[in-house]
């Protein structure tokens, strides 16, 4: 059975190198407070103070998050570590993938969200 857990943003570590920026805009539009106490976000518990997210849907909020300065976020605890695709095959180096046009505040808070995970020493393909 998995359990819930308060998880610090600053903790929480993505393993993914995609981010979804079309999906991530969209879920900073339509925030619901839920999902920052109802466990929507999967994670691993390293047992070292970090986190490892699990799964695309969890990342998109995860980033989405960050764009609106959550301080943390209530996730479900999996027995499962996931690959760290991002740290072992994409050398810490994320993708923006867009769809489709962005507005120009997205544009900002894309450009926020790089600067966030900048200063945590990820990098951008762009």
């Amino acid at each position: 059975m998995s359990r819930r857990k308060d998880a610090s943003t600053r903790l929480i570590k993505p393993t993914l190198p995609e981010i979804y920026v079309d999906e991530v805009l969209q879920l900073v539009d339509h925030w619901d407070p839920d999902w920052e106490c109802n466990g929507d976000v999967q994670i691993f518990d390293e047992g070292i103070a970090q986190y490892l997210l699990i799964g695309p849907k969890s990342h998109s909020k995860f980033f989405a998050s960050l764009i609106l300065s959550k301080p943390s976020l209530r996730c479900t605890v999996l027995p499962t570590e996931p690959v760290d695709v991002l740290e072992e095959q994409a050398g810490n180096t994320l993708q923006l993938i867009y769809s489709g046009q962005i507005t120009s505040q997205g544009a900002k808070d894309i450009e926020f969200l790089k600067q966030v995970l900048s200063k945590r020493g990820y990098h951008f393909d762009q």
